[in-house]
C-alpha cells in the first residue's frame, strides 16, 4: 500500500476516533475512497440485526435511497459466501455491462469492481462497494487499501455499539432520576436499543394485573396498527412471544413465527406486517413480579446473538428499574397526596374551630356589650322614668293652680282700681303684666318637655326590650326610628359642616316576626358605622358641596320578605375590604376606636337567626350600602 493510501487511512482512523457518528462516518469513506481509487461508485453495506439482511448506508454517484436500500441475503450463495468468511473478496467484472456475481444491482454503466467484507469479532458487519466506468483491473494496493478501510469501519462500528449500550443505560437512568414520564422512558430506550440493531423493531408491553392482559407501553417503529393489534394481549402459554414470557417469567425465542406453536393463533396478523421473528424477556419487581415485557422483532427469521442477549438483559434491567421507580414515586406522591388532603382537613377543621371559637367569643363580647348596654339603657329609662312621672303629673295641677291665681289677680284689679303705693311699685317690678301673659307659655312648653321626656324614656325602653327575648310581630320602622333617637347626637359635625342628614324613604310595610332587640342591634350598628365613615370624611365635606347624608329606605318584596337599605354617600371601601367585613374581629378602624363585631354580630342575628340576607355594595368614592333582608313570617324563620 502507498504512501497516499496509508495517509487517507490514517486520517479517516483519525475521524473514527473522534467520535464522530457512524452515517457521517461512512460517507465520509465512500467518498474517500472513490477519490483515491478514482472510481465513480462506492457503496456501503450494513448488516442488520437479523443476519439475513443488509441496508445501503452510504453512497456516492447514486442516489443512498433507492428501492434496492435493503436487500435480503438468504437467496444469494455469493452474499452468504461473503457473509460467511469464505470469499472476503469479490472481484466484479461485467464483460456486457451486466454483474453476474451477485444479485445485487449495480450502477447502469459500471463495467469492474469490488465487494470487501467489513468484518466483525463476531459476525460480518457488511461490506464495501467500489465500481469503475471502465474495465480494469485492480492492484494488490488498491485491495489491501480496502481492507484496511473496511477494519477502520469494523473497529469503528463495534466500539459504536458498545458505547452506545453504556450511553444507552447512563442516559435512560438519569431520565428515571430526574423522574421523565415512564412511557416517555420506555419509548426513548426503544430508540436507543434500535439504533444499536439496524433493522429490527424494540417494544414494551406493561402488565394489566386487574386484567391479566399487556398493554402498550412503547412501540416507536413498529407498524402501528400491529401495535395496536398486540395491546390487550392475553398472558398465558401459546399467546405469542410476549404473552408467553409474561406467563412463564422467562425470556421467550421465538425464530420464525411461520412455525412457531406459540403464535398459532396470531401467525397470520403478524406475518400480515412482516414479522416473522419476536425475542421477548420479561421484567420483573424486586420481589419477582412480573411487570412487563422487552421485545425484539425482525422481518425475517434469525436467532439471537450475544449482542442480542446482552441487549435483552439490559433493556429489562433499565424497564425494571425504570417501572419501580416510577411506582415509589407514585406511591409516594399519594401519600404525599393524602398527607396532604389530610392536612388540609385537619387545617381546615382547625380553622372552622377558631372560626366558630371566635364567633362565639364576639357572640359573648357584643351580647355582653348589648345587654350592659340594654341594662344602662333601661335603667336611665328607669330613673327618668320616676321623677318625669311626678312632674308630668303635676304639671296639669300646677296649670291649674296658676290659672286661679291669674283669675285671683283680675279680680282684685277689678274691685280694687285705686292701688296702694306699695303694690303698684311690686307691680311694676315684676311687670305683672307680661307675667301673666308669658306664665301660661311657659307652663305649656314645660308640658312639652315633660312629653318629649316620657317619648324618650319610651323609645328607650323599647330600644333596649329586655323582655322580649321570643320573636314578635313588630314595626321595623319604630326600631329604626328609635335607633335613630339614640344616636342623634351623633349626626352632628364641626367646622360649621352641616349636619349628618337622614332621608327616610318608607315603604308600607307590614307587621314583620323577629328578635326585636337583636334587630335593633343590627340597625345600630349599621348606623353607627355609616355615622363613622361620614364623620372621618371631614376634609372632603369642607371642599365639596355635598352633605353628608344616610338614606334608609324600606319595601316589601315578593310578598314574602322585606328589605331594609341603609345607604351613606362616604368614601366607601375596597373589594378587598368587602371580602372581610363581616369576618369576626375585622375592622379598618384605628386601635381603641372599634373591636371589628358589629357587622360580624350583624352578619349571625340576620343570617343565622332570621334566616335573611345581609350583602354590601361599596365601590371607592362611591359610599357603601347594607342591604338587609329577612321574611315577613316567623315561619321562614328560626
Amino acid at each position: 500500500m502507498n504512501f497516499s493510501h496509508q495517509a487517507a487511512v490514517n486520517a479517516l482512523g483519525q475521524k473514527a476516533l473522534s467520535g464522530i457518528e457512524l452515517s457521517d462516518l461512512f460517507q465520509n469513506t465512500v467518498g474517500l475512497v472513490s477519490q483515491i481509487l478514482n472510481v465513480k461508485y462506492t457503496r456501503v453495506w450494513q448488516v442488520l440485526s437479523d443476519n439475513n439482511s443488509l441496508r445501503k448506508v452510504a453512497s456516492i454517484g447514486e442516489d443512498i435511497f433507492t428501492k434496492d436500500a435493503e436487500i435480503n441475503v438468504t437467496t444469494n450463495q455469493q452474499l452468504q459466501k461473503l457473509l460467511e468468511h469464505t470469499q472476503p473478496i469479490i472481484n466484479l467484472k461485467t464483460p456486457c455491462c451486466e454483474i453476474d456475481d451477485l444479485t445485487i444491482p449495480s450502477p447502469p454503466d459500471s463495467i469492474a469492481g469490488l465487494s470487501v467484507l467489513i468484518p466483525g469479532a463476531v459476525k460480518p458487519l457488511g461490506f464495501l462497494e467500489i465500481y469503475a466506468i471502465e474495465a480494469r483491473d485492480f492492484a494488490p494496493d488498491d485491495i489491501h487499501f480496502l481492507q484496511s478501510v473496511t477494519h477502520v469501519l469494523a473497529t469503528a462500528i463495534e466500539r459504536k455499539f458498545a458505547e452506545a449500550l453504556v450511553y444507552t443505560q447512563s442516559q435512560i437512568l438519569e431520565q428515571v432520576a430526574f423522574g421523565v414520564n415512564l412511557y416517555d422512558i420506555f419509548n426513548n430506550l426503544c430508540i436507543l436499543l434500535e439504533q444499536q440493531l439496524p433493522g429490527a423493531y424494540c417494544s414494551i408491553l406493561v402488565v394489566d394485573p386487574e386484567n391479566r392482559r399487556l398493554r402498550g407501553g412503547a412501540a416507536p417503529t413498529l407498524p402501528p396498527e400491529f401495535a395496536k393489534g398486540v395491546n390487550g394481549l392475553m398472558i398465558g402459554e401459546c399467546c405469542g412471544s410476549c404473552g408467553t414470557a409474561a406467563y412463564r417469567g422467562d425470556s421467550v425465542f421465538v425464530n420464525d413465527i411461520a412455525t412457531d406453536p406459540l403464535w398459532a393463533d396470531f401467525r397470520d396478523f403478524a406475518l400480515s406486517y412482516n414479522i416473522r421473528a419476536c425475542w421477548s424477556s420479561p421484567f420483573t419487581s424486586h420481589t419477582g413480579e412480573v411487570l412487563g415485557t422487552f421485545a425484539i422483532s425482525h422481518k425475517f427469521p434469525c436467532h439471537p446473538t450475544p449482542h442480542h442477549l446482552e441487549i435483552l438483559k439490559t433493556a429489562t434491567h433499565i424497564a425494571s428499574i425504570a417501572t419501580e421507580t416510577a411506582r415509589a414515586a407514585a406511591a409516594l406522591q399519594k401519600a404525599n397526596n393524602e398527607l396532604e388532603q389530610k392536612v388540609e382537613e385537619r387545617t381546615a377543621e382547625l380553622k372552622k374551630a377558631l372560626l366558630d371559637l371566635q364567633k362565639t367569643q364576639a357572640q359573648l363580647v357584643h351580647s355582653e356589650k348589648m345587654s350592659s348596654l340594654g341594662q344602662m339603657v333601661a335603667g336611665v329609662a328607669h330613673e327618668i322614668n320616676n321623677p318625669i312621672s311626678f312632674i308630668a303629673g303635676n304639671l296639669g295641677y300646677a296649670n291649674q293652680y296658676i290659672e286661679d291665681l291669674l283669675d285671683l289677680i283680675a279680680v282684685y284689679q277689678e274691685q280694687y282700681p285705686q292701688l296702694n303705693p306699695t303694690i303698684a311699685a311690686k307691680i311694676k317690678a315684676i311687670d305683672l303684666e307680661y307675667l301673666c301673659n308669658d306664665l301660661p307659655k311657659l307652663m305649656k312648653s314645660m308640658t312639652a318637655g315633660s312629653e318629649r321626656i316620657t317619648d324618650i324614656v319610651l323609645g328607650l325602653r323599647n330600644f333596649s326590650r329586655l323582655d322580649e327575648a321570643t320573636m314578635k310581630s313588630v314595626d321595623i320602622h319604630e326600631g329604626i326610628d328609635n335607633t335613630l333617637m339614640i344616636l342623634n347626637h351623633q349626626l352632628t359635625l364641626p367646622n360649621k359642616i352641616p349636619d349628618i342628614q337622614i332621608i327616610k324613604e318608607y315603604g308600607q310595610l307590614p307587621k314583620v316576626s323577629c328578635y326585636v332587640n337583636q334587630l335593633n342591634q343590627v340597625f345600630m350598628n349599621i348606623l353607627n358605622n355609616a355615622i363613622y365613615t361620614l364623620k372621618e370624611n371631614i376634609e372632603y365635606w369642607q371642599t365639596s358641596n355635598q352633605i353628608p347624608t344616610i338614606k334608609i329606605k324600606t319595601l316589601v318584596i315578593d310578598d314574602k320578605r322585606v328589605l331594609i337599605s341603609i345607604k351613606d354617600n362616604g368614601s366607601g371601601m375596597n373589594s378587598e375590604v368587602q371580602k372581610h367585613v363581616f369576618e369576626p374581629f375585622f375592622t379598618t378602624k384605628p386601635v381603641g376606636k372599634g373591636t371589628g363585631l358589629g357587622l360580624s354580630i350583624s352578619y349571625q342575628i340576620v343570617v343565622e337567626k332570621h334566616q335573611g340576607q345581609l350583602s354590601c355594595i361599596s365601590a371607592l368614592g362611591q359610599g357603601t350600602e347594607f342591604l338587609i333582608e329577612i321574611p315577613i313570617t316567623a315561619s321562614s324563620c328560626k
